[in-house]
């Protein structure tokens, strides 16, 4: 079973609603790939919130989730979210440890600096109820 059917079958058994490129997830420097659309004024406004209430995004460049989730994002709002790249212990040490002690279990994940939780795809709508913007 080649990657892309492998995913969509994987997406669709779990109900992840995977994005079966994996092309756009990979990135040779082991980040996760940043959209190239740019952010609507909703995101930026998020995009803001989360930092300053000290919200991360947990994530992998392997991951198609995390790939779709910073594309609801947009650019421009993706690039000033904190993240960590979780996939690559060897080469990026810190953020696997990072990781490790937030217990993030799925990627995407959302972490709020009190410990709320968030895992999945989240919509710019959810996240904003959660962050306390809306």
């Amino acid at each position: 079973m080649r990657w892309s059917q492998a995913a969509r079958f994987l997406g669709v058994e779990l109900g992840l609603g995977v994005v079966t490129t994996p092309a756009l997830a990979k990135s040779p420097d082991g980040l996760i790939k940043q959209p190239q659309l740019v952010s609507t004024a909703q995101a930026l406004n998020l995009s803001e919130r989360l930092s300053r209430v000290g919200a991360y995004f947990y994530g992998a460049w392997s991951c198609p989730a995390c790939v779709r989730q910073t594309w609801l994002l947009g650019k421009q709002a993706a690039a000033r979210v904190p993240s960590v790249g979780c996939w690559m212990p060897e080469q990026r040490p810190r953020e696997a440890a990072a990781c490790r002690n937030a217990e993030v279990r799925a990627y995407p994940t959302w972490l709020l600096s009190e410990g709320q939780q968030r895992e999945g795809v989240q919509s710019i709508n959810k996240l904003s109820r959660w962050s306390g913007l809306d």
